[in-house]
């Protein structure tokens, strides 16, 4: 699953992060 993060602020990481360690493409 392709995901697209938008915003950099500290719930956009934190998204992200989880979303990467789940096995997600992030970008």
């Amino acid at each position: 699953m392709n995901v697209i993060v938008v915003g950099a602020g500290i719930a956009g990481l934190s998204t992200a992060w989880s979303l990467v360690k789940a096995g997600h493409s992030v970008s």
